[in-house]
């Protein structure tokens, strides 16, 4: 990950916007290669000397780099250089997970380690209002333990249902928490005075897995998660798609039935209606079963017959072929799955998938499932963090020291 500065490059070259340009380049380099003498730098970046010293002079000044003393001397021998590296420490990351039952909250530095935890529970009340106060309540409580005077701090929030990211609003979460146009971001950003980002959970798990998972690396993804509801999150050529809705990857809508192509399954969708762990429950115990989950059920309807296999039947081919349509539809290298339901019933997908496609396409099970919306959401918070960082190189030459903090005391 890297800091950008297109916002930059599409402004006219003079002089101090080179500066500027060249001054992110190095804060680049100085993260990648560090640490790192100011020597190294100056053939690393083709810049000369005198203009690498300056700049990180007003790098180390701004308290974006720290010195940390000297290095080893050349083969020749000669003066010992003096090292220096990014400040991870100039900035903290604030990730939260609204999950059903819990909110997940993690705070980490600018390189993304993570240095604290905290997890609270929901309980019954899953409104808005109760929510986000209880969200308020962790955010606080992380803030206060890890404010400092001059630190750049961004929040960033994975969220259920279909989020509009420009503007931080939870549109619609039909399938447990029914939320309906829920300012999160402005409500945070009022509360805390931190820039806010608010994105969906499964998008946030795809970031994840291509940051720290299975798909590290891949350049063209779907992620395919299934718990009460189902989504998924598409990476096209290394970029995360949103949707002209927000609505990319919004698998819960899918129809795989032409007889209920008319019906009206409102905010949760047909797909969901059928493959939902809630849903399932529901059948297995409407025909008599007495399994206490939805896996617990599928494990044990593999081998039975009458109501329960037909019911293992039907979630399986829906789920096969929902995948199998995304395949189709993005032309993905990998497919990532999260969740117990779908490695519960791994060869009965595989074996769909693979009649349905002629071309190979790697099924991968995800290792890192239960923390991968989290530390999704940190990778979200990093890209928002270092986005900010570059603008305040903005043309003068020079960039501006990180922000004034704002005290945590301010949240009600």
């Amino acid at each position: 990950m890297r800091l950008p500065h297109e916002h930059l490059t599409s402004q006219r070259l003079r002089a101090p916007l080179m500066r500027s340009i060249n001054g992110i380049e190095l804060l680049n380099l100085i993260r990648e290669n560090g640490p790192v003498s100011r020597a190294s730098l100056a053939k690393l970046s083709c810049l000369s000397k005198p203009t690498v010293s300056s700049q990180v002079e007003t790098l180390v000044s701004q308290g974006w780099v720290v010195e940390l003393g000297q290095g080893e001397s050349g083969s020749k021998g000669g003066k010992k250089p003096t090292l220096i590296r990014f400040n991870a420490d100039a900035g903290r990351l604030f990730a939260a997970e609204i999950d059903s039952a819990q909110l997940r909250l993690a705070v980490a530095d600018l390189e993304g380690r993570v240095l604290d935890r905290l997890t609270v529970p929901i309980g019954f009340n899953r409104s808005a209002a109760s929510v986000l106060a209880i969200l308020r309540n962790g955010l606080k409580s992380l803030l206060a333990c890890h404010s400092s005077v001059g630190v750049q701090r961004v929040i960033s929030i994975a969220a259920p249902g279909r989020v509009d990211v420009s503007l931080g609003v939870v549109l619609d979460a039909g399938n447990v928490f029914n939320w309906h146009n829920v300012p999160v971001r402005e409500q945070l950003e009022a509360d805390f005075g931190v820039p806010v980002f608010v994105d969906n959970d499964v998008k946030m798990a795809t970031l994840g897995e291509t940051q720290f998972g299975v798909a590290r690396g891949e350049k063209n993804v779907v992620l395919v998660r299934l718990d009460t509801g189902i989504g998924s999150g598409v990476v096209s050529c290394g970029k995360l798609l949103p949707g002209s809705h927000w609505a990319a990857g919004e698998i819960a809508h899918m129809v795989l039935d032409l007889t209920q192509a008319g019906a009206d399954w409102s905010a949760r969708g047909y797909l969901e209606s059928v493959v939902g762990s809630d849903r399932i429950l529901a059948e297995a115990r409407a025909v008599g079963c007495s399994a206490v989950t939805a896996v617990e059920f599928m494990a044990s309807a593999r081998t039975s017959q009458g109501d329960a296999r037909r019911i293992f039947d039907r979630v399986v081919y829906h789920l096969g072929i929902a995948i199998a349509n995304m395949i189709c539809a993005y032309d993905p290298s990998m497919v990532v799955l999260q969740g117990g339901l779908l490695a519960c019933v791994e060869a009965e997908l595989r074996s769909i998938i693979a009649n349905a496609i002629p071309w190979e396409t790697r099924i991968v099970f995800s290792g890192i499932g239960g923390e991968a919306v989290l530390l999704g959401t940190l990778v979200a918070a990093r890209t928002q963090a270092y986005d900010r960082i570059s603008r305040l190189f903005d043309g003068t030459g020079r960039p501006a020291a990180p922000e004034t903090e704002i005290p945590a005391s301010s949240a009600t």
